[in-house]
């Protein structure tokens, strides 16, 4: 399809739109044939979209738009909303309410629901509103439209503004914002004190809150003139518009689970990154590659969650009872059955060269113990170590942990290993009781990773190293047992910072 032509329709589109409102602001019900040439004029419109993102220099926003299904609802109270409640996709629009816009504005705003998808908003609002809580979805909005707004403004330049063409203003400009767009500037003038760009949402729906009146309502994008809040009379047929006060708010994410909107987002993001020629995907934007990458990144399993993984696979001891029969003769009613005695047997080892500290220390052993209390019986053995080892002890409570480690010299992981399983010079039962008796044990061994290159195989069941940093700082190359990081502990890093 032509530019000229799209402009046409385009253009026919807002005179279409001026009628429906006159209608509205006569009270009347707007009339059936607006609606359907407005319907099929943006039909056109959203294929030529689709052809104009995929053509410009962001091919990326193209591939994911050409991922969706498309649709029009002229009750939505927004101009673009995207409904995630089917698959794929839909991009929905309210032509009454994109008509008043150009066309590089309503480019604008449909690159920013893009952003919104890539940055994770619906997941953000199901998160923080799981209550479905009207003043919180309202100020979650302005704190979306903040976030995906400055970021098209800062990094998103597609191509020549198809409604001027000969503007002397950049050539860069056939994507821009809308004059009453929402973004950090109007939060700025909003709160009285300057409010910073780029960052999520979440930063800007904690400015937002703590505001005691609801923030004001922006642009027709906008859910905040949502039900009950337009001006103007009911025209009768449930048509939203501009100036009305029908229909039913946009992005409405809550109520749903957080984790399959960021598996949804995550595979769809992936498609369209995958489809991108090499040489394209040299023009992304580096905030929005950052962001692709960071969902296409494995997911970060907590060491927690591998440890009692681990501990549902411990084989445990069996306890005689009276209440269950005998397995092999249950006709016997006078032997006893078994149950499985749940006990749990964990070697913990520190690395005290000095890297970790004895907050550290505090801390890890209190995720250990918590995890660990469901138990009916267990011990916990906690080597001290920096290139020797300081100190062995047992523990049954955080109350019997010594919290003042000792050591801070020098780092090796062997002295651990070879204690561990009775090796010289720990072979000497009268003085090592302990030593070699860690058969059906776990053994987590905490380190900042910087030692030993090879260790003895640890004579244990299982075995998960937890180290400081990332996980691949670990100088062992063969550590015979997983390796994860704790720094990507949310607990860990509240922790650290004091909070």
């Amino acid at each position: 399809m032509a530019i000229k032509n799209i402009k046409q329709v385009y253009d026919t589109c807002a005179m279409l739109t001026a009628q429906a409102e006159r209608l509205v602001a006569e009270g009347k019900p707007v009339d059936q044939g607006i609606l359907n040439a407005l319907e099929s004029a943006f039909t056109d419109i959203m294929e030529y979209e689709k052809f104009y993102l995929v053509q410009c220099q962001d091919k990326f926003y193209g591939a994911i738009l050409m991922s969706l299904n498309f649709g029009i609802d002229f009750s939505q109270r927004g101009a673009v909303d995207l409904k995630i409640d089917r698959d794929p996709f839909l991009m929905s629009v309210n032509p009454l309410f994109c008509s008043k816009y150009k066309f590089a504005e309503f480019t604008g705003l449909i690159v920013s629901e893009i952003v919104r998808m890539i940055w994770l908003h619906p997941a953000s609002f199901a998160q923080i509103n799981h209550e479905k809580d009207p003043k919180k979805h309202n100020l979650l909005e302005n704190a979306s439209d903040a976030a995906s707004h400055s970021i098209v403004k800062r990094d998103i330049h597609l191509s020549a503004d198809l409604d001027d063409k000969n503007s002397s203003s950049s050539s860069n400009n056939g994507c821009r914002l809308p004059n009453d767009a929402y973004t950090p500037t109007s939060l700025t003038h909003d709160c009285g004190s300057k409010v910073a760009e780029g960052m999520p949402i979440e930063y800007y729906f904690k400015i937002l809150s703590k505001f005691k009146k609801d923030p004001p309502p922006q642009d027709g994008d906008k859910s905040a003139q949502g039900q009950g809040q337009g001006q103007g009379q009911s025209d009768g047929n449930n048509v939203a518009t501009p100036n009305n006060n029908q229909g039913n708010q946009i992005h409405n994410w809550e109520g749903k689970d957080s984790d399959e909107i960021k598996d949804s987002i995550t595979s769809i993001v992936a498609d369209a990154y995958n489809s991108l020629e090499e040489k394209n995907r040299g023009h992304i934007p580096s905030s929005v590659m950052s962001q692709i990458k960071a969902l296409l990144e494995p997911p970060q399993i907590p060491w927690q969650n591998i440890l009692r993984k681990m501990l549902g696979s411990v084989p445990v001891p069996y306890r005689k009872t009276r209440t269950r029969l005998n397995r092999r003769q249950p006709y016997r009613a006078d032997l006893c059955g078994k149950l499985p005695k749940r006990t749990v047997n964990i070697v913990t080892a520190f690395d005290t060269s000095g890297s970790m500290t004895d907050e550290d220390l505090k801390y890890c052993l209190n995720e250990v113990f918590n995890l660990i209390k469901v138990y009916e019986g267990y011990k916990v053995t906690i080597i001290e170590c920096d290139a020797e080892i300081q100190r062995v002890y047992t523990a049954k409570n955080m109350h019997e942990v010594q919290t003042k480690m000792r050591g801070r010299g020098g780092t090796s992981f062997v002295p651990v290993i070879e204690f561990i399983n009775g090796d010289k010079p720990y072979d000497n039962q009268t003085k090592y009781p302990l030593a070699g008796t860690f058969k059906d044990a776990l053994m987590i061994y905490f380190t900042d990773g910087y030692g030993d290159s090879e260790i003895p195989k640890p004579k244990t069941y299982r075995n998960l190293w937890v180290v400081l940093n990332d996980e691949k700082a670990l100088s062992v190359k063969n550590p015979y047992g997983e390796v994860k990081s704790i720094s990507t502990d949310p607990s860990y890093k509240k922790m650290k910072s004091g909070r």
